[in-house]
């Protein structure tokens, strides 16, 4: 068979130009490494992250850290899986209870009627719920900027047109807000009659002790089960909290001796009450959302109590720390007027500028850690909440240490490293998945 190829006039004038480009090519010797560039693969760039072509697998190797076999990668898999949204509650949870405990300390000294500061403490709490509540009222957009249960549902924000009308008491409020405002009366008053006569540091390390606390609670009182690596790792963070404790005080206690166990006794009946009110305010406080909220339609507030119907909402954080506050300021009162009738002059009247500017940034800072607590005690279970709780206690402890200008010695850095080792080691082994 006889092939014949026409050439167009157009298809020849190309045929010949390139023919002529090619030639001119060997001629100068450039031919070789225009075929070489022809023959190379093109080079393979990253992947746009939106794309819509984009395969888990080249997702992960492009744009996860577990895809890259670097030291931050291999560190990253060593460390326990995370949460960034607890561990900034918790930093700056740490942060204003430092603030706040050594302001506590400050205020004592210059000013020292730890039942007033108690009185005074409960009645800025106040104002300040308050305060929050009615600037949320009058500006609604900023509920968005709430976590869910932090404030009163967005429902009943536009049902009650003023203020007072959302405040008002209702008898589920009363019900459940009642026993931790008594708890909260009982804690604060033995705290700072603690705090009034031994040192932050050492309040603080009694306090520690809240996590084995918690556990032999529901170990004897609610019967519930832990594997004996729970008990295990407790014991190290257990013993760093001691060392720590007895090493930093071991001089002080020979000083006055009788002061000094009773400060321990009201540390401790401290520890025991705000366990007890952690233990009951994670019944009332754990949010459980029914349903995932949508953009077109937020959800509200609508989780269940597991005391109650099944209808009813639980109390969001701001309530429960107002009414916390305001129980605590009427079983407060008939305390502090007693111990007035027994002073030689009205307490209040040793105010000045100054004391009054600490017991403002003493209200600030407790009031928003103790927005943070609750917050804290509704994302996490009671031994969970109570470990974060004593990395709390070490970093106020620290803290202390360097606002007391106390020396650092061997025993206390042991025990502190101990500590540290414990929750490392609860966190990774003993912790209980619920």
């Amino acid at each position: 068979m006889i092939t014949v190829q026409v050439n167009t006039p157009q298809q020849q004038s190309t045929s010949q130009f390139e023919q002529a480009a090619l030639k001119k090519l060997e001629v100068q010797g450039k031919w070789p490494q225009f075929r070489n560039v022809l023959q190379q693969q093109p080079p393979i760039l990253k992947p746009s992250k939106s794309s819509a072509s984009l395969s888990k697998q080249d997702y992960e190797h492009y744009f996860t850290m577990e895809g890259r076999n670097t030291v931050s990668a291999r560190f990253k898999r060593f460390l326990p899986p995370i949460d960034i949204k607890v561990v900034t509650f918790c930093l700056v949870w740490y942060f204003l209870s430092a603030i706040s405990s050594n302001i506590t300390k400050v205020i004592l000294k210059q000013f020292p009627h730890p039942t007033t500061l108690t009185e005074v403490q409960f009645l800025i709490s106040v104002l300040f719920c308050v305060g929050t509540l009615g600037l949320i009222n009058n500006n609604r957009w900023i509920i968005e900027k709430f976590p869910l249960g932090a404030i009163p549902s967005r429902d009943k924000f536009h049902s009650e047109r003023t203020t007072w009308n959302l405040l008002q008491p209702t008898p589920k409020i009363l019900r459940t807000v009642g026993p931790m405002g008594m708890f909260q009366f009982v804690g604060h008053i033995t705290s700072h009659q603690a705090t009034s006569v031994i040192p932050v540091s050492l309040v603080h390390s009694v306090k520690a002790l809240s996590p084995l606390s918690t556990v032999l609670a529901y170990r004897f009182i609610f019967h519930t089960k832990y594997p004996t690596i729970t008990y295990l790792t407790l014991l190290p963070l257990m013993f760093g909290v001691i060392l720590t404790c007895f090493s930093n005080n071991r001089r002080t206690s020979t000083a006055d001796s009788f002061t000094f166990y009773k400060g321990l006794i009201y540390a401790f009946i401290s520890m025991i009450i705000f366990v007890s009110q952690n233990i009951f305010a994670k019944k009332i406080l754990t949010v459980k959302p029914q349903g995932l909220p949508t953009r077109s339609k937020p959800t509200s507030f609508t989780t269940k109590t597991s005391c109650d119907d099944d209808d009813e909402e639980k109390i969001d954080k701001t309530t429960i720390l107002l009414y916390c506050s305001l129980i605590g300021f009427i079983l407060t009162l008939p305390v502090y007027m007693v111990s007035e009738f027994y002073n030689n002059s009205l307490t209040l009247l040793d105010i000045d500028f100054t004391i009054f500017s600490l017991f403002l940034l003493h209200g600030l800072t407790h009031f928003c850690q103790a927005m943070l607590a609750f917050h804290l005690i509704g994302l996490v279970s009671p031994v969970n909440y109570s470990i974060a709780n004593i990395l709390k206690r070490i970093v106020v402890i620290g803290i202390a240490l360097l606002w007391e200008r106390e020396s650092f010695n061997a025993n206390q850095g042991i025990g502190l490293l101990f500590t540290m080792a414990g929750l490392y080691a609860y966190d990774r082994w003993g912790m209980v998945k619920k």
